[in-house]
């Protein structure tokens, strides 16, 4: 257990190590990544990543106490606005994003970033660790996380399709891959978050339930160091797909606009969150909830899907992939040390990310 805990005070610095991994040794990753089961999730097949991500879900949800979130429910306006804060503000900056990116030299490029940024999926796991560290009133980011994932396979197939809008033929350009786009969002985003996103958490819910309260603390260390190792061979997995092919065709302007574009937006979700919790006047708990709920997406989830349809388009994985990083580095700026002795659910939340 001491081990798990120290894997995951470094988890940030062994996320980079395993990018640095992915890009130096990217083919046992490629090669994990395109293994498939003969089973259909919407119009492809049950990847590898998949299931991973299945498994991740499924211990977020063996770490929430449904206990501590009836309270929470009784006061739905600040619960309802951080849902509907990190489900909007992907779809209010993308059309800017997508008007500056029109003057990029490679069309192609800004298109497929377009595409990695819209891939916004529910607000991550990690929200309430991190949000734990600076005070948070964690149940009310648990429920936020769990009602952003219920409502993840509408939120995310809306996304794709104002995603085929800007970069189709009468949007930015005429992207190669606008088809599949179309295809994302009429059929394979809503079922891929129903898959590997939805079922596999309210399942995890579903065995605490069952097993009891008193059961619990017993499997969660093991189900802890599983979840270390699925976010570490998830995160080398995915990294696999877009730094292998752009260290085989360096492209350092395409690597720094990814990065940069990823970092304003990252700042600008967390920017509306604090100002969300001042305009409200939420207190102190609430307002930190709200603020990490808004800044902190599942980009695990995101990198699945981009890996999954867009293997061949690095564009589209690079921002996603930085989002992934940054988000947990503003995370670490804006949350303080926890004081000693103070535990919670997210204690037993995993880090997702």
């Amino acid at each position: 257990m001491a081990v798990v805990n120290a894997v995951q005070r470094w988890l940030l610095g062994l996320m980079l190590a395993c990018y640095v991994l992915a890009g130096v040794f990217p083919a046992p990753g490629e090669r994990l990544r395109r293994l498939a089961l003969p089973i259909p999730v919407g119009a492809s097949a049950l990847t590898v990543p998949m299931v991973l991500l299945a498994m991740m879900l499924f211990n977020a949800g063996l770490g929430v106490r449904v206990a501590d979130l009836r309270g929470v429910v009784a006061r739905p306006v600040r619960l309802v606005l951080g849902i509907a804060a990190n489900a909007l503000l992907p779809l209010l900056v993308l059309p800017v994003v997508a008007l500056g990116l029109r003057t990029w030299h490679d069309p192609a490029e800004a298109e497929g970033l377009v595409v990695g940024l819209v891939l916004a999926m529910p607000i991550a796991g990690g929200a309430a660790s991190w949000g734990q560290n600076a005070g948070a009133n964690v149940p009310l980011v648990v429920a936020m996380v769990m009602g952003s994932t219920l409502l993840s396979p509408l939120t995310v197939p809306i996304g794709m399709h104002l995603a085929g809008q800007l970069v189709g033929p009468d949007g930015a350009g005429a992207l190669d891959d606008t088809t599949t786009v179309d295809v994302i969002a009429r059929t394979g985003a809503g079922v891929f978050t129903l898959v590997s996103v939805v079922l596999p958490c309210l399942a995890g819910v579903v065995v605490r339930v069952a097993l009891g309260e008193d059961r619990v603390p017993r499997v969660l260390p093991a189900v802890k160091s599983v979840n270390v190792v699925n976010i570490l061979l998830l995160c080398y997995i995915n990294a696999a797909g877009a730094l292998g092919q752009a260290l085989a065709h360096p492209d350092p302007d395409l690597l720094v606009l990814a990065l940069g574009l990823s970092g304003a937006v990252c700042c600008l979700t967390f920017c509306c969150g604090r100002w969300m919790s001042r305009w409200t006047h939420c207190d102190q708990p609430d307002g930190v909830s709200l603020t990490f709920a808004t800044g902190m997406n599942n980009s695990s989830a995101a990198a699945v899907l981009a890996a999954c349809w867009f293997p061949h388009r690095p564009a589209v994985l690079l921002p996603i992939l930085s989002y992934s990083l940054l988000q947990k580095i503003v995370a670490g700026v804006a949350a303080k040390p926890r004081r000693p002795g103070k535990r919670g659910v997210a204690a037993d939340y995993a880090r997702l990310g």
